[in-house]
């Protein structure tokens, strides 16, 4: 993974300030390695946007199964009908 290579996509944090200005709880949810994970999400400035960082991996069951989400979910204190996923 080339650090230098990534790059946010055009209107991600204008989205991301949308987020914080409504108050919005927030946690990434991936199936990638922490140290991975870890990288892309600082190397695109977003370390401090989510609260919470769930590694599938790290969960008994990865993504595709809900696992990592429900996990996401009870950690932020939100139930399933008050979430919403951006992929």
């Amino acid at each position: 993974l080339a650090k230098e290579k990534l790059v946010p996509v055009n209107g991600l944090h204008k989205l991301c300030k949308w987020i914080e200005d409504k108050g919005l709880r927030r946690a990434a949810v991936t199936n990638a390695p922490r140290p991975n994970a870890e990288l892309m999400i600082s190397s695109l400035g977003l370390s401090e946007f989510f609260e919470y960082l769930i590694i599938g991996g790290e969960c008994e069951r990865a993504k595709p199964y809900p696992d990592p989400y429900l996990k996401a979910l009870k950690c932020l204190g939100v139930s399933p009908e008050r979430a919403i996923v951006l992929e």
